[in-house]
């Protein structure tokens, strides 16, 4: 097989999985410009070689070829494909489609839950393109037995070597199936919560005198904080906190600070800076680490703050996701979060020491939503930035001036803060 003929396979395989020739369509078609690029323009050597390879191809049977005005050997436009199991196993490679079918298959074996007929219904191409197989399907079905059985105590690396004899089995489960997992609870499914196996161990980082109730119940006693210091949660401790107060200082009432409406939050993207502000928790009641996108720690805990009543900034890059993070933790707390220090202002203080921005960054700005844009000087900074092609990182910012003005007070001045 020459190097161009295994160039066109590869590109029929590639495609297959997300063709409608997988599910019993019509024949994938691919275009010269799918196999090499710019064809019109590319190097008459290539041109010929790729020509060459199609009509060796053509002539084994496996594909049909189109040419432009049907002027054969002149001019070809597309290359079709007819015989697409030949074509996998040319490659010595199973078919998606027949591993589809022997996954659906395995599913009706195994178990007879709402879930795994599921499988046996939907299972395909696309799926077995990512490496959902019979065997796959059985070693899920064998996990979700032991589970069931309550034995749940083992590391998952050791589960998995006492199931498969494979200390990465269970995690490669984890990942093939997660599309799936998630698209049967998107349509009602009852699926197996597997989520506790997870091999990742999300936390987080919160500054300030806070009291957080781990219980409803008086017998529990609150985890107060009563320094102010920096805590380290992990998301397990995160989904047993009830409630968070601040501690009440002389003065206070219902546990917010003497004269504020309410309790106060300010979330920090970076690390460096998070840990320079927890000096300023004077001036909100607590500061919160999100670490750029939040992850699930960052969410519990952001949802759990939201709940217990506190009012929301946010500190972060002047850049395309330096905004998407603050739409995030917007979307995520479900209320306004004022942005502290993010405006136009700023970004033209420090745009000197700027970053250039590479143009698919420069792109993100199209993912920031209406309600983000609507926030004040938000708008006005996605301008400068877009403008600039220019990112401000957050650690070079003096959050010191602004924080240190004592703005929390009644009616204050929130244009200060941006």
């Amino acid at each position: 097989m020459t190097v161009w003929e295994q160039r066109i396979i590869d590109a029929f395989l590639e495609r297959y999985p997300l063709s409608t020739a997988a599910s019993g369509g019509r024949p994938l078609r691919l275009k010269t410009a799918g196999i090499l690029p710019d064809f019109d323009r590319a190097a008459p050597d290539d041109r010929e070689s790729l020509l060459e390879a199609a009509e060796s191809l053509e002539r084994q049977g496996l594909v049909s070829l189109v040419w432009v005005n049907r002027r054969k050997h002149e001019e070809l436009a597309a290359l079709v494909c007819h015989e697409s199991e030949a074509l996998f196993a040319l490659a010595g490679k199973s078919s998606p489609s027949t591993v589809a079918e022997e996954s659906r298959g395995a599913a009706l074996e195994v178990a007879q839950d709402p879930f795994f007929r599921f499988l046996a219904e939907t299972l395909s191409p696309e799926d077995a393109a990512r490496g959902i197989d019979g065997e796959a399907v059985r070693d899920l079905a064998l996990l979700v037995q032991q589970l069931s059985t309550g034995q749940k105590g083992l590391t998952p690396r050791a589960l998995s070597v006492a199931l498969y004899g494979d200390s990465k089995r269970l995690e490669g489960l984890l990942d093939v199936f997660s599309r799936v997992l998630h698209r049967a609870r998107r349509q009602g499914i009852e699926a197996p919560e597997l989520s506790f196996l997870d091999r990742s161990f999300p936390e987080t980082m919160i500054a300030g005198r806070l009291i957080l109730t781990m219980s409803e119940s008086d017998t529990t006693a609150p985890l107060v904080n009563a320094t102010g210091s920096i805590l380290g949660l992990p998301l397990v401790t995160i989904l047993n906190i009830k409630r968070i107060t601040p501690v009440p200082t002389e003065g206070s009432q219902g546990g917010n600070p003497a004269g504020s409406k309410c309790a106060s939050v300010l979330t920090v993207e970076n690390k460096e800076t998070f840990y320079a502000l927890t000096k300023y928790v004077h001036t909100f009641d607590c500061i919160l680490y999100t670490g750029g996108h939040p992850n699930g720690a960052v969410r519990a805990l952001i949802s759990l703050l939201a709940v217990s009543g506190f009012e929301f900034h946010h500190a972060g890059d002047l850049d395309p996701d330096g905004i998407l993070i603050l739409q995030e933790l917007m979307e995520i707390a479900g209320k306004p979060v004022g942005p502290v220090r993010m405006d136009q202002a700023t970004f033209e203080q420090y745009r000197y020491c700027g970053r250039e921005l590479e143009r698919s960054v420069l792109r993100r700005t199209a993912l920031i939503k209406e309600a983000a844009r609507s926030i004040p000087g938000i708008a006005a900074l996605i301008q400068s930035i877009e403008a600039a092609g220019l990112g401000v990182e957050q650690e070079i910012i003096d959050y010191a001036e602004v924080l240190n003005s004592g703005w929390l007070h009644p009616n204050p001045d929130r244009s200060r803060l941006r």
